[in-house]
């Protein structure tokens, strides 16, 4: 069975339409889902080229496949854009990925990721990724679960992604929120989960990395792979991990909280990850030990569940319909006014930061908690190299 056959499930109904981000940002049926399937449709039937304006509208989507949760048909969206993406991948990477791939490739090797914080101060719009504090010293390394221990699980992070590089307060979080409710935290020396890479057309880049994850996975005795909040990379990882455990840090605890909890007095706006909701199913679950923090409010925009059109550097590659979909996000958080924005993934990080308010990953305003609730020795790293 092919991959095309979907096309021919799609009945046009126009439940996806107010859920995609970029037919609310510009009103196009050729930037609906619905209108991207039919486009697809006439290039298999032989009805169409894969060129010029065609290209455009398939090239402008952010892929956050909420439409697929949406369909009554079940139409499989992200398989048969994927499936025409390898079929046309000379055109589909010709319209704003041929701006893209050099850059993002030039970024994630050893000498660009060195560079790039001296590098995002020519490019505000990469300031916000590479600003974290750098996490090298903390991979290759066990760290020791604080009282009794419930369990051994892997990091997911690297220091070879853009994502991950500067990620510092996040995967500190990660390890000291971990560790204190009983888990012994490895932190292997994984490579980028290859999401960008296949989103991006470059699908033997892709399989690489998942072929490099898999093996160092293979190697582990652990009960889990635990990622800090990245619903693109948890995604990823689901689809070739398949007979691993695969969990966001907060899902891997939501139940079984140790330890106090201080009062952090903030109001938050919610911004839902896409991948951790469209895909993974579990942004629900990530929230849940947030509910539990003392004088913590979260408050879900209206469109929380629609992309922010921050996905696969998006902003660079379409900076107009990505400022339209940011400027429908800004009079939803003045609406709201709160003192920060709760984002669940890296990928939201480049977007939601020009609202100029600061922006929180969960595991962040969880260790806030625990920092406050004055938890003798919370703020230790004990470890060893692997």
């Amino acid at each position: 069975m092919s991959a095309f056959d979907e096309l021919y499930r799609c009945v046009h109904c126009g439940f996806c339409l107010p859920t995609c981000p970029t037919y609310l940002a510009t009103g196009l049926e050729g930037n609906s889902p619905r209108g991207r399937l039919h486009l697809m449709r006439a290039v298999v039937e032989g009805r169409a080229r894969a060129e010029g304006k065609l290209l455009e509208y398939l090239d402008s989507c952010v892929y956050c496949l909420r439409c697929e949760t949406a369909c009554p048909s079940g139409v499989k969206y992200g398989t048969v854009f994927e499936e025409f993406f390898k079929a046309y991948r000379k055109g589909m990477q010709s319209v704003s990925y041929k701006r893209y791939i050099p850059l993002f490739n030039a970024i994630n090797t050893r000498l660009g990721l060195k560079i790039a914080p001296i590098a995002a101060s020519l490019s505000p719009g990469l300031r916000p990724l590479v600003t974290g504090g750098d996490i090298s010293d903390l991979v290759g390394k066990i760290y020791y679960a604080k009282g009794n221990a419930k369990g051994r699980v892997a990091l997911f992070v690297s220091d070879e992604c853009v994502a991950w590089r500067y990620r510092r307060g996040v995967v500190e979080a990660a390890i000291r929120v971990l560790t204190w409710n009983g888990y012994e935290v490895v932190v292997p020396r994984f490579s980028c989960c290859g999401a960008p890479y296949r989103h991006s057309g470059q699908f033997e880049k892709a399989e690489e990395l998942a072929r490099r994850n898999l093996k160092i996975a293979e190697k582990l005795s652990v009960d889990a792979i635990a990622v800090p909040n990245s619903g693109g990379c948890q995604a990823e990882l689901l689809r070739y991990m398949r007979d691993r455990r695969v969990v966001d840090v907060m899902q891997l605890i939501a139940h079984d909280l140790r330890g106090n909890l201080g009062e952090v007095k903030m109001r938050l706006a919610v911004q839902h990850s896409c991948h951790l909701m469209n895909a993974a199913k579990a942004h629900d679950v990530v929230l849940k030990p947030l509910y539990k923090v003392p004088g913590l409010v979260l408050t879900p925009l209206p469109s929380a569940d629609v992309c922010c059109g921050g996905g696969n550097m998006y902003p660079l590659r379409h900076r107009d319909i990505a400022n339209a979909i940011l400027e429908r996000k800004r009079d939803e958080v003045k609406a709201v006014s709160p003192d920060g924005v709760l984002i669940e993934s890296p990928s939201c990080l480049q977007q939601l930061s020009k609202l100029g308010l600061r922006v929180y990953f969960p595991v962040e305003v969880l260790d806030l908690a625990y920092q406050k609730g004055e938890n003798s020795g919370y703020m230790e790293l004990r470890g060893n190299t692997l």
